[in-house]
């Protein structure tokens, strides 16, 4: 593992995910704790990475690494599974809104996003977990 590497991919991953956190707009009752949140979990998530870092240059590679693992999957579910439902929610509030007459389309329009979005996350968590837990053996 080439951990100064997984620290520039993380700091990249974590400058994208508030970016775009920021710029989703919400109601003002939620933006400020949504914001708050993503800030501190992308810190987090950059400290829990160099720590392991340090650790693993200290040690044995093998020693830790199912704390790693479970560390990155903890993670990844606390940085894209609320910004998935914040841009669920965001997308069915624009739908329910729109001009469509058929209800009936509304909500399977809603369901189709729901669907993408979770093929998206599924994917997204085995390359997150890849790319900072090695593709090799």
């Amino acid at each position: 593992m080439q951990f100064p590497l997984n620290i520039f991919v993380a700091v990249v991953i974590s400058a994208i995910h508030v970016l775009v956190c920021f710029a989703l707009r919400l109601p003002s009752k939620y933006k400020k704790q949504f914001h708050i949140y993503s800030v501190a979990v992308n810190l987090i998530f950059i400290v829990f990475l160099l720590g392991f870092s340090i650790f693993f240059k200290t040690s044995l590679p093998t020693q830790g690494i199912n704390i790693y693992y479970n560390g990155l999957a903890t993670l990844y579910f606390l940085l894209f599974i609320p910004l998935g439902v914040v841009l669920i929610l965001l997308f069915k509030k624009l739908i329910m809104n729109a001009d469509i007459y058929l209800i009936f389309l509304k909500y399977v329009i809603i369901i189709g996003a729901i669907v993408i979005l979770t093929g998206i996350f599924v994917l997204g968590y085995a390359l997150f977990i890849l790319t900072f837990y090695g593709f090799g053996p």
